[in-house]
């Protein structure tokens, strides 16, 4: 440890931003890189939740008075997690090196992300590392707690309809073929719809192999249609179209965009860096050409407001917002407060979706099981009715 090379704070947090950012690679970087780096860069990013562990124990020991080396190296050794260790562990090899912290993680960024990297090289440009790295854990601890919040939102109509589809397959495959031995026993005519599900289920079990199979490929050219580039750019044009869908998505995506936004600048990330790392962050095409016109606006001294003014896909109310916010140069507060207003108003139109989705589609559920009871049972009540008599 006495061997590694300590920088003052001064010395730090003086070296240029753009010697770190992520768009850049380091001058005089070496191209001939280790065995262990090679292996490193191979596996894939970070998770959240692992990434939100490394920069929280970081911010809370060098806000404690703790040495960078000394923190970095205390996360690599003491980490439960093997992932952790391993990517902390090189970050920490590329310190004994002589590296900054911004630099050591560009060696690392495909685990890391452009995000992390951006928002530490300017932490240590500014001399507020300790602040930009609490920052940056509250936004990953944000983005967690959002996706969690999709996923139990949809998990129960999801749920409801695995359940509905076990159910009606059951009726079909096992207690269909059994009333239907009955009615054909009976020799008494079927009403035309109990014929009808009947001869579904007949077919169903005769070619259930080649139902299986024309479904999986279904299912595999659905898959592919919605990874591919036209087929991405279809959906997520659609999700803008419907009135539903358009409500929650354009809020809770401008949302995650203008907090990211905002938190990078406010950490001293210049605004066409954060510029390119939010186009690289975001997953929806409308967003992406949305955010390269933002671009080519900024280039030319328009600012944001020209191009969100005219987007259908920002909330409304968010431009003037915006607008004012660079008239004044408050951007990164501002966006970062709009952010956080509409990531929540973006969650409450999702839970109130939710709610409304849940009772259609047990309603839905239950008129398709109660059709086909119906359909069966009504013939077995007239076959007793006639054996009675």
């Amino acid at each position: 440890m006495n061997s590694l090379n300590r920088a003052t704070t001064a010395d730090v947090y003086t070296v240029p931003l753009r010697s770190a950012s992520v768009p850049l690679k380091t001058r005089g970087q070496s191209l001939t890189a280790s065995s262990a780096r090679i292996e490193q860069r191979r596996k894939s990013v970070l998770s959240k939740r692992d990434q939100l562990m490394i920069v929280t124990q970081l911010s809370i020991m060098l806000r404690a008075g703790v040495d960078l080396a000394e923190a970095v190296r205390s996360v690599a050794q003491k980490s439960a997690s093997t992932s952790i260790r391993s990517a902390v562990g090189a970050v920490y090899a590329e310190l004994e090196g002589g590296k900054l912290l911004s630099q050591a993680l560009a060696e690392n960024r495909d685990q890391f992300g452009g995000v992390m990297v951006a928002s530490v090289a300017a932490g240590e440009a500014s001399g507020r590392l300790p602040e930009v790295l609490s920052r940056l854990s509250s936004i990953i601890r944000d983005e967690i707690r959002l996706r969690s919040a999709i996923r139990a939102a949809i998990s129960y109509p999801l749920v409801l309809m695995f359940v509905t589809t076990l159910v009606l397959a059951a009726m079909i495959f096992f207690v269909l073929p059994q009333f239907g031995g009955i009615y054909a026993s009976s020799r008494a005519p079927t009403p035309a719809i109990t014929q009808l599900l009947l001869d579904v289920a007949s077919m169903a079990r005769s070619y259930w192999y080649l139902i299986l199979g024309v479904g999986a490929l279904a299912l595999l050219g659905a898959w592919r249609f919605a990874t591919g580039t036209v087929g991405r750019r279809k959906l997520d044009q659609v999700v803008f179209r419907l009135p539903l869908t358009h409500r929650i998505w354009a809020s809770l995506l401008a949302g995650r965009m203008f907090r990211l936004q905002g938190a990078m600048l406010s950490s001293g990330v210049p605004m066409l860096e954060v510029l390119q790392l939010t186009k690289y962050s975001v997953s929806n095409v409308c967003y992406k050409e949305m955010i390269e016109k933002i671009e080519d606006s900024v280039v030319n001294g328009r600012g944001m407001s020209v191009v969100l003014n005219e987007s259908s896909i920002i909330p409304d109310g968010a431009a003037d917002m915006i607008a004012t916010a660079e008239a004044n140069g408050q951007l990164g507060s501002v966006l970062q407060t709009v952010g956080e207003f509409f990531e929540s108003e973006g969650e409450q139109f999702m839970r109130d979706a939710v709610k409304v989705a849940e009772p259609a589609i047990i309603v839905v559920v239950g008129l398709v099981v109660g059709a086909i009871v119906l359909a069966v049972m009504l013939p077995m009540l007239d076959l007793s009715t006639a054996g009675g008599t």
